[in-house]
């Protein structure tokens, strides 16, 4: 009869398993049902099989590049407030912040907003961009650059930035750079160059270990191998001006791109490398947005595209608010009611920023009250 309680303490954890990451709110209260539901929870071992179950983090909401970086919900998640920032990029957990209000200031702040932990970093020197300016920068773990992390959890892991943006120096005329900062060392690289570009406020995209910048007004793209430090420039389908620019991550593991013309069709394509190494792009999918959304098509702004990473789910702009949907189902939600085209309340880029993270009873900042009997 010994064993009866350590089966029902089975069967009750792969219930607990499955209980949907995007809502984190469910696991507090299921800890709080008795004493064993709460020591299952609390245990590290059921947090990481929690994550390795469900595999892919959830999107927890987004940030709303206002005034401040405004957090929007899209779970029960609810995190502090970033400050007098502007969110930059978000990945594996961690959310890059620039204090655009004080352009004296000349550093970056690195937040994880689960805990809401703080690294301030100095920008590179010397200072050869300004950031607010044909530039941008990226957070990643700093494992990305090797398969030994799975980004389940890479909270209290050391992280990466690189930096991105043309150099300011008469004889940097034709010559861009890239900055990588490793927080292990909490120094910055030598100045990588790379041939002169316009960077552009977009959010960046990692496929493998290799980092994708979109340049020039979403015509190119500049690569950064992590792994290799080999860097080079890339042609993205051409488009009619005016167009929106969102690179992907695509499931068969390669790099992609999607462009949001002014006649609202978002049309999606993939980089096919052959074997002589040419590359070339091939278009996989053409949505009508003025046929999936609840708005009027010239309600919809061709200057504003963004995908959320690993959810697939895209996010577009609209004089009757900000709405996003799903790639694959279809499905869209309307989650931001004032008007947000480009030139509107989302003056700021990039105007969101979503963060995708598991949220697990080991980062709440505030121990579990104790559970009844």
């Amino acid at each position: 009869m010994a064993a009866v309680p350590a089966l029902l303490d089975e069967l009750i954890e792969e219930f607990l398993l499955r209980l949907p990451p995007a809502e984190p709110e469910i696991l507090v209260h299921a800890a709080l049902v008795c004493k064993p539901w709460y020591r299952i929870i609390s245990d590290p071992r059921f947090r990481r099989r929690f994550r390795e179950f469900h595999r892919a983090a959830p999107m927890l909401g987004f940030f709303c590049n206002l005034m401040d970086a405004q957090f929007i919900p899209t779970s029960s998640f609810r995190p502090p407030h970033a400050g007098n920032f502007r969110a930059l990029d978000a990945r594996h957990g961690r959310v890059l912040l620039d204090p655009w209000d004080d352009m004296d200031e000349r550093f970056v702040v690195v937040w994880d907003p689960t805990t809401d932990e703080r690294w301030e970093v100095p920008v590179p020197p010397p200072d050869v961009w300004d950031l607010l300016e044909e530039s941008y920068a990226t957070v990643l773990c700093a494992a990305a650059a090797s398969p030994t992390c799975n980004h389940h959890d890479c909270h209290s892991k050391p992280f990466t930035l690189v930096f991105a943006g043309p150099g300011t120096e008469p004889e940097h005329e034709h010559t861009s750079f890239l900055h990588v900062y490793s927080s292990e060392g909490a120094s910055w690289s030598e100045p990588i160059p790379v041939p002169r570009c316009c960077v552009d406020e977009v959010l960046t995209a990692l496929v493998g270990s290799t980092l994708y910048f979109s340049i020039d007004c979403g015509s190119r793209t500049l690569s950064y191998n992590l792994a290799t430090r080999q860097t080079s420039v890339i042609h993205l389908p051409p488009m009619p001006d005016e167009c929106a620019t969102a690179l992907m991550g695509m499931e068969n593991g390669g790099l992609g791109v999607a462009k949001l013309d002014k006649a609202a069709k978002l049309s999606v394509w993939s980089m096919e490398v052959n074997p002589n190494g040419d590359i070339g792009w091939t278009q996989i999918k053409v949505v009508e947005l003025d046929k999936l959304l609840p708005v009027n098509a010239c309600s919809i702004s061709s200057e504003f595209l963004c995908y959320a990473q690993g959810v697939g789910v895209f996010f577009v702009g609209t004089y009757d608010g900000l709405f996003s949907f799903d790639l694959m189902s279809g499905k869209v939600r309307k989650v931001f009611e004032e008007p947000c085209d480009q030139i509107g309340v989302l003056g700021a880029f990039p105007c969101v920023v979503p963060y995708v993270s598991f949220y697990t009873p080991d980062q709440w900042a505030d121990p579990l009250p104790e559970a009844p009997t």
